[in-house]
């Protein structure tokens, strides 16, 4: 069988862009190369091996889990059913975290539920001179994460457990500024339960309680304590953008001596909140 004749015969049940990237995976080839070499005839080991992964593409298993790849601010990730598959959403919180980072002396970044590690990679990718630590309660997403370190030739300092809680004895003690880039869970049950597309991806990376805010007032929490130690801090949160005014609101609450700005994303909804804490005198 030809690579044309696969191909015809998958779209009749998945997308086409699909169907070319699964067979350029198991081909190890580019795309390029599937579309420029149809007449291709193909053993009958990789017709079953692209067999198996078009069903598994029909049975609504993520393109990024089958080819365990995703690009993300320019660069390729290694994903798997352990950690979230990297949206382009989240690029936002990678270039407002990498405009301030730019204004500091020698900053230290923190991400906290790092999953495949992309936000720090693409932002320690970008800027060499940065310390750089990432916390996730999986042990198995950090196993990930630190792989594309490696792969990207990004330095990070991994660390288990939940947001702050393995690194605040240290942070308190160091005074470089800090950026804490954050992509938490912040979808309710009810919002997991009705979207199809994320069905596959880890229930506890993507959902928490309390409109989905619990584990950004946790965080919040936390930074208030942290500012009496040191100076100054800021913060990036990706949420929903339903929960802004409530997010808000807390924020402003807990944090007195603070700016709240919300950034929008490309279809203008607001998407990004970033935190500003003043040096303490």
């Amino acid at each position: 069988m030809t690579i044309k004749t696969l191909l015809k015969k998958a779209t009749q049940t998945i997308d086409q862009l699909d169907a070319e990237l699964i067979v350029a995976h198991v081909l190890k080839q580019t795309r390029e190369y599937v579309l420029s070499h149809p007449e291709k005839k193909l053993c009958p080991k990789e017709w079953i091996s692209i067999h198996i992964l078009f069903y598994k593409r029909k049975k609504g298993i993520p393109l990024a889990y089958i080819t365990k790849t995703k690009p993300f601010f320019g660069l390729d990730f290694l994903v798997n059913k352990h950690t979230l598959i990297p949206r382009p959403d989240t690029e936002l919180l990678v270039e407002q975290a990498i405009k301030r980072l730019k204004t500091l002396d020698k900053p230290t970044l923190v991400d906290l539920g790092t999953g495949s590690g992309c936000i720090p990679i693409a932002i320690g990718n970008t800027i060499k001179d940065i310390a750089i630590i990432a916390t996730d309660i999986s042990k198995q997403a950090l196993r990930v994460a630190q792989k594309n370190a490696q792969t990207h030739g990004v330095d990070i300092a991994f660390a288990q457990g939940s947001l702050l809680d393995p690194i605040f004895s240290l942070l308190t003690t160091e005074q470089k500024p800090l950026v804490i880039t954050a992509n938490l869970p912040y979808l309710t049950k009810h919002q997991f339960d009705t979207e199809k597309s994320i069905q596959h991806e880890p229930y506890t990376a993507l959902v928490a309680e309390n409109l989905g805010l619990a584990l950004y007032y946790a965080l919040i929490k936390q930074i208030k304590i942290l500012h009496i130690h040191r100076s100054p801090i800021t913060c990036f949160i990706e949420i929903d953008p339903e929960q802004t005014h409530y997010l808000v609101e807390y924020i402003k609450e807990e944090l007195l001596d603070t700016t709240v700005h919300v950034h929008k994303d490309l279809a203008g909804l607001n998407r990004l909140v970033e935190i500003s804490l003043k040096l303490t005198i």
